[in-house]
């Protein structure tokens, strides 16, 4: 998987991580993405329990994911190739069963919509990756 090839819907997939987790990268605009998502569960009577109230301590990691994974949307905005879309693609599979996870244990569906986007995301990166592959083989085939 050394193939330099940019992969697009690698590159489509970090912006929408981009978008949905910059707002989470710092605690300012953090608790206001915790609170629309609290209002949103009360005001469609969402299934599981509302999502909670939260500390200093758990914003801490909340605003520290949202960087990281901003962090890292920002490398694959830039530098789409197989490699770094492979291992984000194997992240949304990892994404997804925590999603998973939280619904079998009571949690908000206000995860859903952030479930079903991961599960999208995660097919369209790895069609992508096996096209990407696929051409940069055949083309190294006829290049022989």
């Amino acid at each position: 998987m050394r193939s330099l090839t940019l992969v697009p819907a690698g590159r489509a997939g970090a912006i929408y991580d981009v978008a949905v987790t910059a707002p989470f990268a710092t605690p300012w605009t953090a608790a206001l993405m915790l609170s629309a998502l609290a209002w949103m569960h009360n005001v469609l009577h969402l299934p599981g329990d509302a999502p909670p109230d939260f500390e200093s301590a758990h914003m801490v990691y909340v605003v520290l994911f949202g960087i990281v994974t901003t962090m890292w949307g920002v490398v694959r905005v830039l530098w789409p190739v197989p490699l770094l879309i492979a291992a984000d693609t194997v992240g949304r599979a990892a994404f997804s069963l925590t999603f998973i996870w939280a619904l079998l244990n009571g949690f908000s569906f206000v995860v859903v919509g952030f479930l079903v986007l991961e599960l999208t995301w995660l097919v369209a990166q790895g069609l992508g990756v096996r096209k990407t592959l696929k051409a940069d083989r055949e083309a190294h085939v006829l290049a022989a």
